[in-house]
């Protein structure tokens, strides 16, 4: 876990200060050394401060105490040597080869025989030496900075992307990108279809595929690989494939083969090839070990910035000394991500759902040490190494997975609030919870969407239909409100395909308890009633579904009734535009 330290500002004078130069694909510049008692040379750190004044460097970041001496990293631009070094004989290594010179006889210096160990264990640190508290990885681009064109490519992706009637709505609709407003009735006659004001991709998910479509069409020579799945969508991510990108593991964290060597990607991953980090962000040991190969993280890193905004709040409350409780599904990549980069700075913990949180706060209720740890079994696997059932539950804060259930999340604080309040009392209780949790952490793309179908729900429907890969987690938070509201008349599908017919359609029962062996899979089900009057039918899609998809639904279903009856979309999206 990190904690602040009395570590001193370098001076390139004190020689127990060393520093260590890293260039932007995380190589560290070396240069040789003539070895006086043989015909070799040694590779060693460079410490010659008139090639320093050659070069510009970034912010010099105190690393650790190792014994008497300090280590110091620092960044310099670019992934080349700069000339000025270059003209010195200066070379570089990835750590992965540093440390396989230092299994060779005199092929390191002593100082990197010593350091090795200690820059390996701060290498997560590199790419993000010259950041600021106030920076994020891949900020939202502007409307004016957007590559529409990505969705455009050819026939397929256009298919895919693009809906001429989803655009009208949001053309109409979205007045505010965060405010939820009542939803858009399309009347194609016989049937009728209500839309919420927003649904489909949020912000995060545009730029994490603007990102990979651009980082393939600039790098045709070279391998380009997706850590795991960009999104959770299933058609993105085989338009993706179709495209050249391959991807190192599953959603899960299993590595996957290559199909001609049947040798795992991460196996024969090199410096020469590109690994994009996905929407949901990465565990730091999946970023660790594409730093020690020496491949570049940001310039190809698409995590989302509210994700990387509610690592920023796991931050800032482990330094005021609270554990943080991620409100998340322990095997989902966000929730990973978020858990390994909360545990750095805090005792952290996964809750799933309001089931579990009432069991962690019967754990906080506890006065016997042994009943504690018994409640606490179930959370063993999902809290952070060296977690002290006697410290560690007095004082916390909650931060979400982005993609979850506002309402869910406010139910789980005040759960744990009720524990900490019958422990410690509730004249203390801001002392032992952080009130600025209760705010959460939730996507706001995420909340927006489940606050517009919230309103659409309110109107009467024969079916609702929601749209998403079977691994979305927001999707299936908006099949819940739609379940809730009308029962087994809404489905949860991928595309229009899973639509067999008027009466049938294929509906996915989600995994929410992977233990579970009737969840995590598809079920037919009756589909549309036969009915005197329009057919009344609500479509939504999740944060990863794209609008070409809804527009296909829209499509099949109308095929269902007679022509003559049917407006053409023509109509409908003429109509749509001279609302707006």
């Amino acid at each position: 876990m990190i904690t602040k330290s009395e570590l001193p500002a370098y001076d390139p004078s004190n020689p127990d200060h060393r520093l260590y130069l890293f260039l932007e694909n995380n190589k560290l510049l070396l240069r040789r050394a003539q070895r006086a008692d043989r015909d070799q040379y040694v590779l060693e750190r460079l410490n010659v401060n008139s090639l320093f004044q050659k070069i510009e460097l970034g912010v010099t970041v105190a690393i650790c105490r190792n014994g008497k001496h300090y280590v110091f990293f620092s960044k310099v631009n670019g992934c080349d040597i700069p000339p000025a070094l270059a003209a010195e004989g200066c070379e570089t290594a990835s750590l992965i080869l540093i440390e396989a010179y230092g299994k060779e006889d005199g092929r390191l210096s002593a100082e990197l025989l010593e350091d090795g160990p200690m820059i390996r264990a701060h290498a997560i640190r590199i790419p993000y030496l010259n950041f600021k508290e106030s920076e994020y990885i891949y900020r939202f681009r502007s409307e004016k900075l957007r590559n529409r064109e990505v969705y455009r490519v050819d026939a397929s992706s256009t298919a895919l992307y693009q809906s001429a009637l989803c655009d009208a709505i949001k053309a109409v609709k979205r007045k505010k990108e965060g405010s939820a407003t009542d939803p858009a009735r399309l009347d194609f006659g016989a049937v009728e279809y209500l839309l919420p004001s927003h649904f489909g991709f949020c912000l995060g998910v545009q730029n994490a595929i603007e990102r990979a479509y651009e980082t393939i069409a600039s790098n045709p020579d070279k391998r380009v690989f997706m850590l795991s799945e960009l999104i959770h969508n299933p058609f993105v991510n085989e338009d993706l494939k179709r495209r050249g990108l391959r991807y190192l593991q599953s959603d899960k964290g299993v590595p996957l083969l290559d199909p001609e060597t049947d040798v795992a990607y991460w196996d024969s991953l090199t410096d020469e090839d590109i690994v994009i980090i996905p929407a949901f962000g990465a565990r730091d040991e999946d970023k660790v070990k594409l730093i020690e190969r020496g491949l570049p993280l940001n310039a190809y890193d698409a995590t989302c910035m509210l994700v990387e905004k509610v690592w920023k709040a796991a931050k800032r409350f482990g330094q005021k000394g609270f554990t943080v409780v991620i409100h998340g599904k322990a095997e989902h990549e966000e929730t990973k991500a978020t858990f390994s980069n909360s545990s750095k700075y805090a005792p952290s913990i996964v809750v799933r759902d309001l089931k579990e949180a009432a069991l962690l706060a019967e754990v906080i209720r506890a006065d016997n040490e042994t009943e504690k740890a018994e409640l606490f079994l179930p959370f063993k696997a999902r809290c952070s190494e060296g977690f002290d059932l006697s410290d560690d539950l007095a004082k916390l804060a909650v931060v979400n997975q982005t993609t979850l259930l506002r309402n869910e999340t406010l139910g789980i604080i005040e759960l744990l609030e009720s524990a900490l309040e019958d422990r410690y009392g509730i004249a203390h209780i801001e002392e032992h919870m952080a009130m600025s949790s209760k705010g959460d952490t939730l996507c706001y793309a995420t909340q927006v969407n489940q606050d517009a179908l919230g309103q659409a729900i309110k109107q009467p429907v024969d079916v609702a239909i929601v749209v998403g890969g079977k691994n979305s987690s927001n999707t299936y938070q908006l099949y819940r409100i739609c379940e809730k509201a009308f029962g087994e008349r809404a489905f949860y599908i991928q595309s229009e395909s899973n639509i067999l017919s008027r009466s049938r359609i294929e509906h996915f029962i989600f995994p929410y308890d992977p233990k579970n062996p009737q969840q995590g899979r598809m079920e037919t089900r009756a589909f549309l009633p036969m009915l005197d009057t329009p057919m009344k039918i609500l479509i939504t899609g999740g944060a990863s579904c794209p609008d070409g998809l809804l527009q296909q639904i829209i499509a099949k279903v109308n095929g269902y009734f007679d022509s003559e009856q049917i407006r053409s979309l023509d109509e409908v999206i003429t109509g749509m535009r001279a609302m707006a």
